[in-house]
């Protein structure tokens, strides 16, 4: 059976690390901009972790 949120995790993830790239930013700049740690960044795109309701506006 399909995982819904699991699906949701990863399609977020893919964009996240396109806009970022797109952007021409690294994990560590983008950490730096956002106040969230790299290595939250790199889990958060490589959909092993969700990012929270607070790290979604910045």
């Amino acid at each position: 059976m399909a995982d819904p949120a699991g699906a949701a995790r990863r399609a977020f993830a893919i964009r996240l690390r396109d806009l970022r790239k797109d952007a021409g930013l690294t994990g560590k700049d983008l950490a730096a901009r956002t106040g969230l740690h790299n290595t939250k960044i790199s889990r958060i795109e490589h959909a092993q972790q969700n990012p929270s309701e607070d790290d979604i506006p910045r």
